[in-house]
């Protein structure tokens, strides 16, 4: 089924930060090269999953870590990477990766919350500089992922920003 996105990518490059095999694997059937540092034309940013504290075991520093990884960095990168963007006068696209936002408690909750709200935010205030923002939260690590992943990095979307899309069910 990677047939099906075969090329949308050609001669674009991708900015990844965190693993998801399918996500790799999807970007790449569609043709873009991976570069860890440089420009490039699409950044993407999948957070590890934190481990799951419960709500009345959670520590401050608990909290904060999982909204430092969840958000914080998330911005900060997407913030530098639009300004690169901008300094080169061309637009891009910013893709966010995680779990749904109860998966993994309330801390997790409270960061793919404040994530969905970001990248609307974000989605509307950086349209104006050619750059879209959007965000996929699942816990799914399949080919579905990985063709969604390469289809809101695309030109296809080119009219796709703000847009936050669970994607999860049985296989």
């Amino acid at each position: 089924m990677g047939v099906a996105v075969m090329g949308w990518l050609s001669g674009k490059i991708v900015h990844l930060v965190g693993m998801h095999p399918a996500i790799e694997t999807g970007l790449n059937a569609a043709g873009a090269t991976q570069s860890p540092a440089g420009p490039s034309d699409i950044f993407v940013h999948i957070a590890p999953a934190p481990h799951f504290v419960p709500a009345h075991e959670q520590s401050h520093a608990d909290w904060r870590q999982t909204l430092d990884a969840g958000l914080d960095q998330r911005f900060l990168q997407a913030k530098d990477y639009a300004k690169q963007c901008r300094d080169r006068g061309l637009g891009g696209v910013v893709l966010f990766v995680g779990a749904p936002e109860q998966a993994y408690g309330v801390d997790q909750a409270a960061a793919a919350g404040a994530l969905g709200n970001l990248t609307k935010t974000l989605g509307v205030e950086w349209a104006r500089d050619g750059i879209r923002v959007n965000c996929i939260l699942t816990h799914r690590a399949d080919e579905t992922v990985g063709n969604l992943a390469a289809y809101l990095v695309s030109d296809y979307a080119a009219y796709v920003t703000g847009a936050v899309m669970g994607v999860d069910g049985n296989d």
